[in-house]
């Protein structure tokens, strides 16, 4: 079978969708500096560090086509990246909006990832729980959470380390700023919408997967229909409509919904430009003794 490697932001946002059955991620991690002799930051630094591979199966909506003759092969991915970037790929496969999850495509990946990383963590000496988040601003209605792990007792001595990798979604943090000052809430709410729809649905490749094989037109489809809906955007006739005309409706739904949200959580538009962090998964791990 092909092997095809795609670039970090392919990888973090649309790893299920590429035509290629491989993806390498190469994005990197940034690892917080605790002090020293932090046994949380020993096992940050063997997620930032570590490689694997993981292998999954699509998971698609509909049913296949009738001409297709072995689809189970052609649901078949392999990624390999860092523990951390694989982390990060996962918890980006999941995001939801209001609650609500916009794509079933990844679970496999997600659970072979968890399970990866959950082996690679063992340790008899000491617990670990890692929580993993993307979060566009704190609180923001379009978010991903992904945990590993079990919460530690109430009178465990808990030490704590936090990786950062990359989301795939274009850094905001310069462009917030001035849009805050000249057109208020709205304008940050613009900024980040915007950010996020063409993070989740990259416009060349979105326009290339979507009349291309199956099954990835059928995932960006389903994809479109379903952020759609939770956007307050509607339906699309995503066959016959431009990729560039539903990333416009879906950037001014979701403008709106931020918009309202920043009002209630900011007490002004400044500060909700620097609440932004758009670009940026963290991971954070905590350890404590049994």
């Amino acid at each position: 079978m092909t092997r095809a490697t795609s670039t970090v932001v392919d990888v973090t946002l649309f790893l299920l969708l590429v035509g290629g059955a491989a993806a390498a991620l190469v994005g990197g991690a940034a690892v917080d500096s605790p002090p020293a002799g932090n046994p949380a930051s020993e096992r940050a630094e063997l997620l930032a560090t570590n490689t694997a591979s993981v292998e999954y199966e699509l998971v698609v909506p509909g049913t296949e086509p009738d001409w297709l003759a072995n689809g189970s092969a052609r649901r078949q991915r392999t990624a390999h990246g860092t523990l951390a970037e694989l982390l990060g790929g996962a918890t980006m496969s999941r995001v939801r909006i209001d609650g609500q999850r916009i794509s079933p495509a990844g679970r496999a990946f997600e659970s072979a990832v968890t399970a990866t990383t959950k082996r690679r963590l063992r340790d008899r000496r000491r617990q670990t729980s890692v929580r993993v988040e993307w979060e566009p601003y704190p609180g923001a209605p379009v978010s991903s959470t992904l945990t590993l792990g079990t919460a530690p007792p109430a009178s465990a001595d808990v030490r704590a380390a936090t990786i950062s990798v990359a989301s795939g979604v274009e850094d905001t943090t310069n462009s917030a700023r001035p849009a805050a000052q000249s057109r208020g809430y709205r304008g940050v709410a613009s900024v980040v919408a915007r950010a996020i729809v063409d993070g989740l649905f990259p416009p060349d490749r979105t326009r290339v997967t979507l009349h291309g094989d199956y099954p990835g037109d059928a995932i960006v489809a389903q994809r479109y229909q379903r952020t759609g809906t939770l956007s307050g955007a509607g339906d699309f006739a995503v066959e016959s409509t431009p990729v560039t005309e539903m990333n416009r409706e879906l950037t001014v739904a979701l403008r709106a919904k931020l918009t309202d949200d920043m009002r209630s959580q900011f007490a002004s538009p400044g500060a909700a430009a620097a609440a932004v962090d758009t670009q940026t998964v963290h991971i954070t791990v905590r350890t404590w003794s049994p």
